[in-house]
Order: C-alpha cells, then sequence, then structure tokens
C-alpha cells in the first residue's frame, strides 16, 4: 500500500495540554505505519464549537501514513483513549482530527474527509501555514495564508511555543 500525505488537528484543554500534545506527536511518529513530516508550534485558542471549560493547544502534525483514512481513525481514536479522552464531551485531553488525506475523500457517519469545517478553523489554518504555507487545500487549492488573510475566521489565537516533538521521520 503506499503511503498518503495526511494532515492532523491535534488539541487539547485539559490537563498539561502542550506536554499531552508533545507526547501524541511523539507517539503517533513511533507508529510503523506513520512518517512524521512535520509539526507546527503550539496556539493557545479560543474553544469553538463546544463549551469548554478552558482554552485549547492546538498545532498541526503533517504525516506519510502506510494504511487507510479507516485506520489512520482508529490511530487517532487509540491516541485519544491513551490521553484519557471519553466521547462525548467538551473537556478534551486530546482530540485528534483527520484533516486532509491525500487527495481522498470519505463521507461516512464516523468519518468526513476533507474535515467539513477545517477552512472556518484559525487554529488549523494558523498552525498549518507555518508549517505548509504552499499546499493547495481543497475545494479551490487556495493555500492557508490566503484563507486566514481573506476570511474574518471565529475566536482568537496565539502562538506559545515553538517546541517539537523531535526531529520529524
Amino acid at each position: 500500500m503506499r503511503r498518503k500525505t495526511a494532515v492532523l488537528s491535534l488539541g487539547s484543554n485539559e490537563g498539561m495540554r502542550e506536554e499531552r500534545l508533545l507526547e501524541a506527536v511523539r507517539l503517533l511518529g513511533g507508529d510503523p505505519s506513520v512518517i512524521l513530516t512535520a509539526f507546527s508550534p503550539l496556539y493557545e485558542t479560543e474553544p469553538i464549537g463546544v463549551e469548554a471549560s478552558a482554552c485549547f493547544v492546538n498545532a498541526v502534525a503533517i504525516i506519510e501514513f502506510e494504511g487507510t483514512p479507516e485506520g489512520l481513525l482508529q490511530l487517532c481514536r487509540d491516541l485519544e483513549r491513551r490521553a484519557g479522552r471519553r466521547r462525548p464531551g467538551p473537556d478534551r485531553p486530546l482530540d485528534v482530527d483527520i484533516i486532509l488525506f491525500g487527495e481522498i475523500r470519505v463521507d461516512e457517519p464516523e468519518l468526513t474527509i476533507p474535515h467539513p469545517r477545517f477552512r472556518e478553523r484559525l487554529f488549523v489554518l494558523a498552525p498549518l501555514a507555518d508549517v505548509a504555507p504552499d499546499m493547495p487545500l481543497p475545494p479551490d487549492g487556495k493555500r492557508a495564508p490566503e484563507l486566514i488573510g481573506s476570511h474574518s475566521l471565529k475566536g482568537w489565537i496565539r502562538k506559545i511555543s515553538g517546541r517539537s516533538a523531535g526531529r520529524p521521520g
């Protein structure tokens, strides 16, 4: 099976938020089906779409994944469970969303790719602009910096750390 480039959004609003994201990326990069190619700086962000008790720390990881979108979803859910996530609920020790998976489109009850709201979310676009500013995004090929500059996106965001999870793959 050929590897596909996937974009993941990671977030945490519970406990040691930064450390949870860094640990999740370390675990992700240690999986034999994953090659970590980029990991963004960390951002503190306003909760959007959830009644959360704390602000989030968010980042984006770009990986090469050998497997199916459903296999990647299972890996993401396993990472969330290991961090203590229980669904549903607004407080998230770890939230990992698949934003893109190569050119593949999926529209299933448990998984939609591309993520249906990623172009509206500054907490996805700002970190993505840091690590892949020239990546054309569906459906029109615009890039993250263009989307950030041309939309009135909801919520505030601030870069809090350039720490990384180690050298990419």
